[in-house]
């Protein structure tokens, strides 16, 4: 099911990226990151957080019985796993914010020689 799009199209924005799919959940995708403007993105995901950080969170008394209760010991023991991973956040500091970052940059260089 795809996301509604009235409000994002409203704000003159673009969609970026959608929530994977997930046939087995009766709800819309949701919108994961979107271009309101040259200079303005929004996103519901931290492309700054970092494992350890993560870790710590997640390790914290109410926030891992929350964690536990809301989604399960399966869901909750895969989280941690995949924080423990490696490899698990390479795409996010390899390629999207340095892409991000570099994209930024080379706008605001052309605006200023446009100037």
């Amino acid at each position: 099911m795809q996301p509604k799009t009235t409000n994002i199209k409203a704000l003159g924005a673009c969609i970026l990226a959608i929530e994977k799919d997930r046939p087995h959940v009766p709800l819309e995708r949701a919108v994961m990151a979107m271009r309101v403007s040259d200079e303005i993105i929004g996103t519901q995901f931290h492309p700054e957080a970092d494992p350890e950080g993560m870790l710590f969170h997640f390790s914290r008394d109410h926030t891992r019985e929350k964690s536990l209760d809301r989604h399960g010991k399966e869901k909750f023991d895969q989280l941690i796993d995949r924080l423990k991973d490696p490899n698990f956040l390479t795409a996010t500091y390899d390629a999207f914010i340095p892409t991000f970052l570099k994209n930024a940059i080379n706008q605001k260089e052309l605006q200023e020689v446009a100037v």
